[in-house]
C-alpha cells in the first residue's frame, strides 16, 4: 500500500477549504453593490498509471474566477448612458418649464394685463389712474419677460457649471482606472486573478458609462477605455478630455471633438439645442409684441402736435433681456386717433386699437397665440423627454437586474454551497482518517503474530 490515498484526500480538504473561503468572501460582500461573485474552478489532478489500470491523483483549485458576463456589462452601461442622458435633460427642461407656472400668473397674466388696462383706458382717456395702471402692466410685462430670460440663462449657467464637474470626474476616474490597469497587470504576474481590483475597475467603467457614455474591455495585454472609437485609457496611459465652456463642445486630447453619451451628453443636449432655441422663441415673440406695440401707439396722438412714441425698447441682439418700458410720461400716451385742434381729450380709439390687438393677428396669429405655441412647445418637449426618460430608466433598471442575477451574490445559493463544501471537507477528513487507520494497522500490527 503507498501513500497517494493521503495525498488525495488532502486535495480534497484543501479545496473544500478553499471553497469555504470564498463562499464566506462572497457572503460578506453580498450587499456590497460593485462585487461580483466569485467562485472556484477545480479540475482533477493528472493521474498515474499502475499495472492495473490508471488512478486518479485528487483535485486540485487552479483559479478563482468572477461570475462576469461582458454582453450584459455591455447592455446595462449602454442603458445607463442613455437612461443618464434623457434624466438630465429632462431635469433641466422640466425646470425650464418650470419659470411659466408663476403662482400669480405668470406671462400670460402679464400679457393679459396690458390689454386689460389698455381697454380700460380708452372708455375714460384723461383718467390719470387708468393711465398710470398702462404703464404699470407695460412695466409688470418687460419685468416678467425679463425673469423668464434670466431663469433660462440662469439654468444655462447652471448646467455649464455641472457639465465642467462632470468631465473633471471623467478625467479624475480614467486616472483611477489607469492607476487600478498598472496594480492589475502586477497582481497578474502573480498565480490567479486579483478579482477584488477588477471588481473596482468595472465599478468606475460603469461610472464612466452613465457620466460620459464610455466603455471598456481588454484590448490584448491591455485595458481599453473608449468613447466613439477614441482612446481614453490605453493600459496606463490617459487621455484627458477639455470642455469649451462657451460651446460645451468636449474635445479629445487630440483636439478631436467627443459625441459624449451619458450626462454629458444630456447638458449638451440641453445647451445646445433646447435653451437655445426657447431663447430665440422668446427674442422673437418679443420682437413682436414691442413692435406691434410701439407701431399702434405711434399711429396716435397724445397732443395736437403730439404723435405717439415708442411705448417698449430693447436690444435687438437680446431683446428678452433687454426689455423695459421706454415711455414714462403717462401723460404722453397716445388715446387718440386724430390730433384736432381742439385736440379730441375722450378720443380713446387708438388705445382702444391697441387693446384689440388681443385678437388681431401679427405675422400669421395673434401674439397670445405666439405665447401660447411658446409655453405649449416647450411643455411638450419637456413632457416627451420626461416620458422617454422614465422609459429608458425602467428599461436600464431590467439591464442591471439580468446583471445583478449573474453578477451579484445570492444568500440562499451561497448558503448551500457553503453546506456542500462543508460535507466535502468533512469527508475528505474521514477519508484521511481511513486511511490513516489502515496505515496504523500495517506500520504497527504486520509481523506481529506470535510474539
Amino acid at each position: 500500500m503507498d501513500f497517494s490515498a493521503l495525498h488525495v484526500a488532502l486535495s480534497g480538504l484543501q479545496a473544500a477549504q478553499l471553497g469555504m473561503d470564498t463562499t464566506s468572501h462572497n457572503i460578506a460582500n453580498a450587499s456590497n453593490p460593485t462585487y461580483t461573485r466569485q467562485r472556484i474552478e477545480q479540475r482533477s489532478r493528472f493521474p498515474r498509471t499502475t499495472p492495473q489500470g490508471v488512478v486518479g491523483l485528487g483535485v486540485e483549485v487552479f483559479d478563482v474566477t468572477r461570475s462576469r458576463d461582458r454582453f450584459l456589462d455591455t447592455r446595462a452601461r449602454l442603458g445607463s448612458a442613455a437612461a443618464a442622458s434623457l434624466d438630465v435633460r429632462a431635469g433641466l427642461l422640466t425646470r425650464a418649464e418650470d419659470v411659466f407656472t408663476d403662482p400669480t400668473g405668470g406671462l400670460p397674466t402679464r400679457l393679459s394685463e396690458v390689454w386689460d388696462a389698455f381697454e380700460a383706458l380708452s372708455l375714460d382717456p384723461p383718467d390719470l389712474a387708468g393711465r398710470m395702471r398702462v404703464l404699470s402692466a407695460l412695466d409688470a410685462f418687460a419685468a416678467e419677460v425679463k425673469n423668464v430670460s434670466s431663469s433660462w440663462q440662469q439654468a444655462a449657467v447652471d448646467a455649464k457649471s455641472s457639465l465642467a464637474e462632470a468631465v473633471d470626474d471623467v478625467n479624475r476616474v480614467l486616472h483611477q482606472i489607469a492607476d487600478l490597469n498598472r496594480s492589475i497587470a502586477e497582481a497578474s504576474a502573480q498565480p490567479g486573478s486579483p478579482n477584488d481590483l477588477l471588481d473596482q475597475r468595472d465599478a468606475l467603467v460603469d461610472e464612466l458609462a452613465a457620466t460620459i457614455g464610455a466603455t471598456g474591455a481588454p484590448a490584448g495585454s491591455l485595458y481599453r477605455v473608449s468613447l466613439n472609437g477614441l482612446s481614453l485609457v490605453e493600459g496606463t496611459t490617459v487621455h484627458e478630455l477639455t470642455l469649451d465652456t462657451t460651446t460645451a463642445v468636449v474635445s479629445h486630447s487630440t483636439g478631436v471633438e467627443v459625441a459624449a453619451g451619458g450626462a454629458v451628453a444630456g447638458y449638451q443636449a440641453f445647451l445646445q439645442q433646447d435653451i437655445v432655441d426657447q431663447q430665440a422663441k422668446l427674442d422673437a415673440f418679443v420682437t413682436k409684441v414691442a413692435d406691434a406695440l410701439n407701431a399702434a401707439h405711434r399711429g396716435g396722438y397724445w397732443s395736437e402736435t403730439g404723435a405717439g412714441e415708442d411705448l417698449l425698447s430693447y436690444d435687438s441682439t437680446r431683446p428678452a433681456a433687454t426689455l423695459q418700458v421706454a415711455l414714462t410720461d403717462p401723460q404722453r400716451l397716445a388715446t387718440a386717433q386724430d390730433p384736432g385742434p381742439p385736440f379730441p381729450v375722450f378720443d380713446g380709439r387708438n388705445a382702444a386699437a391697441i387693446a384689440d390687438l388681443r385678437n388681431t393677428p401679427v405675422g400669421g396669429e395673434t401674439i397670445e397665440a405666439s405665447l401660447r405655441g411658446i409655453i405649449v412647445g416647450l411643455g411638450q418637449v419637456a413632457a416627451a423627454t420626461s416620458a422617454s426618460s422614465e422609459g429608458q430608466s425602467a428599461l436600464h433598471a431590467s439591464y442591471e437586474m439580468a446583471r445583478d442575477a449573474v453578477h451579484g451574490v445570492s444568500i440562499d445559493e451561497e448558503m448551500v454551497s457553503m453546506m456542500q463544501y462543508q460535507r466535502a471537507y468533512e469527508a475528505a477528513a474521514r477519508t484521511m482518517t481511513a486511511v490513516d487507520e489502515a496505515l496504523d494497522v500495517l506500520i504497527n500490527r504486520t509481523g506481529i503474530v506470535g510474539r
